[in-house]
C-alpha cells in the first residue's frame, strides 16, 4: 500500500497525523493497530509527503517577492493550490522532488531559475510528474516541461 493510501486509511479511522521532526504524532480517540502498522510500514514516505505539504502551506501564507505584482502572485498561489489539490505535490514528494524544488519562493520573482516548479504552474494544467520533469499544458495544448536541476544549485 502506498503512503497516500495509508494516509487515507488513517483519515478514515479518525487519526490525525502531525509531523514531528523525524517522527510522526498520531492522535485519535482509539488507534486501530492495523492502521498504525500500515502507517509504520510507509513511515519514510509519509515523512517526505508531510514535510512537502508543510513547505507548501508556508508558501501559501508567505508574502510575495518584492518585485512580484499581486496579480502574478495570486496566479502562482492558485496554481500551487491546484497542484496540491490534484495530488501532484504528494506524487512529486514520493518520487524524490524536494520541497525546495517544488515550493521555493525566490528572493526576486524575476529570478525564475530559483523558483519552485509548483509556483510556475499558474493557470495551466499539470499532465505529468516524473522523477525528472513536471509537464504542464497550456490552453492551446502546448506543453512545457520543468526539468529538475542539480541540488547544488539550490544552496
Amino acid at each position: 500500500m502506498s503512503a497516500i493510501e495509508a494516509l487515507a486509511a488513517a483519515s478514515a479511522a479518525g487519526i490525525s497525523i502531525t509531523l514531528d521532526g523525524d517522527g510522526l504524532i498520531l492522535e485519535a480517540p482509539k488507534l486501530p493497530p492495523d492502521v498504525v502498522a500500515l502507517l509504520k510500514s510507509v513511515k519514510s514516505d509519509l515523512l517526505h509527503m508531510l514535510a512537502a505539504r508543510e513547505a507548501a502551506q508556508e508558501v501559501l501564507s508567505a508574502s510575495p517577492p518584492t518585485d512580484c505584482p499581486e496579480k502574478r502572485w495570486r496566479e502562482a498561489t492558485r496554481g500551487l493550490e491546484r497542484f496540491l489539490a490534484e495530488g501532484w505535490g504528494d506524487k512529486a514528494a514520493l518520487i524524490g522532488w524536494t520541497p525546495e524544488e517544488l515550493y521555493r519562493v525566490p528572493p526576486l520573482w524575476s529570478r525564475i531559475d530559483l523558483t519552485g516548479a509548483a509556483l510556475l504552474v499558474g493557470y495551466r494544467r499539470v499532465t505529468a510528474v516524473t522523477a525528472d520533469n513536471i509537464v504542464i499544458e497550456s490552453r492551446s495544448a502546448s506543453q512545457l516541461r520543468f526539468r529538475r536541476i542539480g541540488r547544488e544549485h539550490l544552496a
